[in-house]
C-alpha cells in the first residue's frame, strides 16, 4: 500500500513478488468475469427471454413440436399424448430473494472494482483515458446492480437493460483487469525523449 500512496508510482516498479500476486488476482478476477458471463448465458438462454423468466416471472412460450415422424409441412394429426405436456412453473423472483442477491453483490462488486481500479490507476495510461474507463466501469457496476430490480418491478420488456449492462460490465472490467497485467510486465514505456540519442 505504501507504494500506491507515493506519487509517480507505476506497476512496472513493483517487485516480482507483488507482480505475481497482482497478476494472479487479476487473472482470477478475469475468470470470475468469464464464469459470470457463462453462468448468465446458461441461466438466461438466448436473447432476453431467460431474464424475463428469471426476474419478472414471464414464461417463455415455445411453439408446439411436430409429432415424431411427421413430414415437414405435411398434415398434422391430432393424437393425444401419453402424458400431459410439462411446462416449468415460472414465478417472479421474490422481494426477499432479490434483496439477498443485491446485498451480496453490493458487498463484493465494489471491492473488486476498487482493487482493479487502483491497479488500473497505476498504469501509464493517460489521465483522460483512465477517467473514462473508471467512470464507465463504475456506471456499469451500478447499473447492473439495479437492472434486476428494474426488470422485476418494471416488467419483462425491460430485460434488454440487464443484457446491455452485463455486456458493458464485462467489457469495462476486462479492460481494468487485463491492462494492468500488460503494463506491469512490459516495463516502463519509452518516451520520445528517452529514445533520442
Amino acid at each position: 500500500m505504501r507504494q500506491f500512496s507515493s506519487s509517480g508510482f507505476r506497476l512496472w516498479n513493483l517487485g516480482i513478488e507483488a507482480k505475481i500476486l497482482y497478476t494472479t488476482f487479476c487473472l482470477l478476477t478475469l475468470l470470475g468475469i468469464v464464469s459470470s458471463a457463462l453462468y448468465y448465458g446458461d441461466l438466461v438462454g438466448t436473447g432476453t427471454s431467460g431474464i424475463k423468466s428469471y426476474y419478472a416471472g414471464e414464461a417463455r412460450v415455445a411453439p408446439p413440436a411436430p409429432p415424431p415422424g411427421a413430414a415437414p409441412g405435411g398434415p398434422a394429426i391430432d393424437v393425444p399424448e401419453d402424458e400431459p405436456a410439462r411446462r416449468p412453473i415460472v414465478v417472479p423472483m421474490t422481494y426477499r430473494k432479490l434483496l439477498e442477491v443485491t446485498h451480496f453483490h453490493l458487498f463484493t462488486m465494489p471491492v473488486v472494482l476498487l482493487i482493479v481500479g487502483h491497479l488500473f490507476l497505476a498504469t501509464g495510461l493517460g489521465d483522460r483515458a483512465k477517467l473514462r474507463w473508471l467512470i464507465a466501469a463504475s456506471a456499469s457496476v451500478a447499473a447492473h446492480l439495479a437492472t434486476p430490480w428494474v426488470v422485476r418491478y418494471g416488467g419483462g420488456g425491460l430485460a434488454f437493460l440487464h443484457a446491455i449492462t452485463g455486456t458493458s460490465l464485462t467489457l469495462t472490467m476486462a479492460v481494468l483487469t487485463v491492462y494492468p497485467i500488460v503494463a506491469m510486465w512490459r516495463g516502463k514505456p519509452q518516451t520520445a525523449q528517452e529514445t533520442r540519442p
